[in-house]
């Protein structure tokens, strides 16, 4: 007998040994014989199909060797042009993402406050209510009441909106220049600069187009030009090569001509970009790729105010503007409340090949990749109400051939939604919080959120304390940071969660010396509520799930 550690036997079954075992001599040379016939039967059986496919090859080729070619060059040409085609259009075969050379990702939240300045307030000696003077200032009207609230408000801005964009853009680079300085500097992160909804607003609640068309007939800069050449500029930096920007969003109206003084069209767009070195890049090349539009769809209780002349209460309207001209109200009207429930986003896809011409690229489904990461982007409500999710859900059940921009190289190609949902997930907000039900994010992805309503809030999370929802999670802050990951037991299905508590705090102006942070503000950003900061948070890994 022969112990089993001494003997060991190759079978047909490539990978595979037997162990030896307590079988005699005769037996195993009996065995050994019958699997030798049975390898030799195999290979004469592998060696006829081989030998017919090859016959039928023969015949094939002999056949329409007298028919010429079985395309002709022309044909050729043909079908490379129209390839050609479908690739510039994006709607050629649905490709996969290039591979990132991005292995963390580092978010950098800008909290400031972007909502409506109280229209009172406590006077510090007295503790008296008294009218807030931020809304007194540059012979503007522009009170209102937000929805569902009691509290009336004003929108601030300049009265000389060029000098109010040079305001709100400066606040920003001020922060952008902040960040850097707070970030990490290893190139294979990728640093995302979030800010908040409503940074870009009028002082009536809107930037005008009406003011574009007059500039731009003059030939000059309009304001939202104004707005978006400054954000270019920002982002050209060689400091800002592996950064993306998520500027908060411009809020923007068109008079309609109609006799209604006060009827508008309505949009809320995010202008996002991916930092560059200039001096690597061509002319040519220059925005190819790197800047992005995100509009908003849904329109938000909280979007806007409802203006003095639309309230009943006389009394407080004649105590606000009790001093002014009241013929002075500009202030626009609030599509919400006369139940207007989604922004006029016909307009982007009207102008979606001049976009495309100015170098821009619209995200039209909240869907993007950048250098082989999958990206779900959302404005506020859109993330209530699950746009991300209901477009990958949509997608899936319709065949999956929603096409959306892949961005790599500088340049722009279009390609299928992730199979596995987004590798990251950003909010840009102003009244609301990460939702348990609108993720749409892969095995270990993450999403962050910046809050223009709460900002200085720090985060937190509870469990089962809302009575209509006992089983979920709930998250809180002005900065949030969470990672989810899925569970799948015999048993039991479910999703982990997990927030990211690793950052630090720092103020973006000082509370004394030679600029205070509410001179900064001045004019445009109110000061009654808190003072502006930056949430850095430590570099996290971005999960190699969903990039495809």
């Amino acid at each position: 007998m022969r112990r089993a550690s001494e003997h060991t036997e190759n079978t047909p079954l490539v990978g595979l040994r037997f162990v030896g075992d307590d079988r005699n001599d005769d037996t195993h040379q009996h065995q050994t014989t019958r699997t030798e016939r049975a390898i030799e039967r195999r290979r004469s059986a592998l060696w006829a199909l081989f030998m017919s496919g090859a016959c039928v090859t023969a015949i094939c080729v002999l056949k329409f060797a007298n028919h010429g070619p079985l395309f002709t060059s022309s044909e050729y040409e043909e079908a490379a042009e129209i390839e050609s085609v479908l690739e510039r259009l994006g709607r050629g075969r649905s490709k996969k993402a290039n591979k990132s050379p991005y292995e963390r990702v580092q978010t950098l939240s800008f909290q400031i406050y972007t909502g409506g300045a109280p229209a009172f307030i406590a006077d510090e000696s007295t503790g008296e209510e008294k009218r807030n003077p931020e809304c007194e200032g540059f012979e503007l009207h522009s009170y209102g009441l937000p929805e569902d609230s009691e509290e009336y408000q004003c929108y601030l801005g300049l009265e000389d909106t060029t000098e109010d964009v040079r305001h709100r853009l400066a606040i920003m680079r001020d922060a952008v220049n902040r960040a850097y300085d707070k970030s990490d500097q290893d190139k294979s992160t990728l640093k995302i600069f979030l800010a908040p909804e409503f940074f870009f607003r009028g002082s009536d609640g809107a930037f005008s187009f009406v003011l574009e068309e007059e500039k731009e007939a003059e030939g000059e800069c309009s304001d939202i030009c104004h707005i978006l050449k400054g954000l270019e500029d920002i982002a050209a930096d060689e400091r800002f090569e592996n950064w993306l920007f998520l500027f908060g969003t411009v809020i923007a109206s068109e008079a309609l001509p109609v006799e209604d003084t006060f009827d508008f069209q309505f949009y809320n767009f995010a202008p996002m970009y991916k930092g560059f070195d200039p001096a690597k890049v061509s002319i040519k090349n220059k925005k190819a790729g790197k800047n992005f539009i995100v509009p908003k769809r849904y329109v938000s209780n909280i979007d806007f105010m409802t203006p003095m002349r639309d309230l009943t209460n006389r009394t407080l309207v004649m105590e606000l503007l009790d001093e002014k001209d009241r013929t002075l109200d500009r202030t626009l009207m609030n599509p919400h409340a006369s139940g207007q429930h989604r922004y006029d986003n016909d307009v982007w896809m009207r102008y979606k090949d001049e976009l495309s011409g100015l170098g821009y690229t619209m995200i039209e489904y909240g869907w993007f990749y950048l250098d082989g990461i999958s990206f779900a982007v959302e404005i506020c409500l859109d993330h209530l109400q699950r746009r991300a999710l209901m477009t990958h859900t949509a997608d899936l059940v319709t065949g999956q051939n929603t096409l959306v921009p892949s961005s790599a190289n500088d340049s722009i190609e279009w390609i299928g939604l992730p199979k596995r949902q987004a590798q990251l997930q950003l909010i840009s907000s102003a009244g609301m919080d990460v939702e348990v039900s609108s993720m749409a994010l892969a095995d270990g992805g993450h999403v962050f959120l910046q809050d223009g309503a709460e900002g200085h809030v720090p985060p937190s999370t509870t469990y089962g304390e809302d009575e209509c929802k006992p089983n979920e999670y709930e998250f809180h802050g002005g900065s949030q940071s969470i990672k989810r990951t899925a569970v799948i037991s015999a048993t039991d299905v479910t999703f982990n969660y997990e927030m990211n508590y690793d950052f630090k705090d720092y103020n973006l102006y000082t509370e004394r010396g030679r600029r205070h942070w509410k001179d900064a503000l001045r004019g445009v950003f109110s000061s009654a509520m808190y003072p502006p900061r930056l949430t850095v948070y430590d570099p996290v890994p971005i999960t190699d799930n969903g990039g495809e």
